[in-house]
């Protein structure tokens, strides 16, 4: 009987509790039908950015994009990959994580021209075949890769230092 007594005033001590907090003051309105089903409809987006006008905030999501794209790929140690181009890092798998689909297809890259910064792990200058979603800066699939001169990434103004 004693339990019962003890469940009870604890239960009742988190009911009280519960009661005088800031959000029990002023409980969310619950969404009309309307409301409702417009949200099962339309995914929730986010608010709009200082600055930013309605209908840009309304503005259709770019969807993913396919393409190719050169510039240093770096594996520097074991199952973490990435590709910087002009646009920027494209991370192809990190250790832990999953690999991009694809990247199992991925030929040797190392089999070109190679910098080896750590054992047989370093960077080279690649293409890779990609669908991206521009939008997040996530690579969704490779589709192929071809290792590349070192010197066509050297020579691309728009490609950072490697070493960097």
């Amino acid at each position: 009987m004693r339990r019962t007594h003890r469940l009870f005033a604890i239960c009742t001590a988190l009911m009280a509790a519960c009661a005088c907090s800031p959000e029990a003051d002023s409980p969310a309105p619950k969404p009309t039908k309307a409301e409702a089903d417009q949200a099962k409809v339309e995914p929730a987006s986010p608010p709009a950015a200082p600055g930013q006008t309605a209908s840009a905030k309304a503005a259709p999501k770019q969807t993913a994009a396919s393409g190719r794209r050169c510039g240093w790929l770096h594996n520097p140690t074991p199952a973490n990959w990435w590709l910087v181009d002009r646009d920027g890092q494209w991370v192809l798998g990190s250790q832990g994580a999953d690999q991009v689909p694809g990247m199992d297809e991925m030929p040797d890259m190392s089999a070109g021209e190679w910098i080896e910064t750590n054992g047989g792990y370093g960077y080279g200058c690649a293409c890779m075949d990609m669908v991206v979603d521009p939008a997040g800066g996530e690579v969704l699939r490779i589709s192929g890769a071809t290792p590349k001169p070192l010197a066509q990434c050297r020579r691309d103004k728009n490609l950072p230092d490697p070493d960097e």
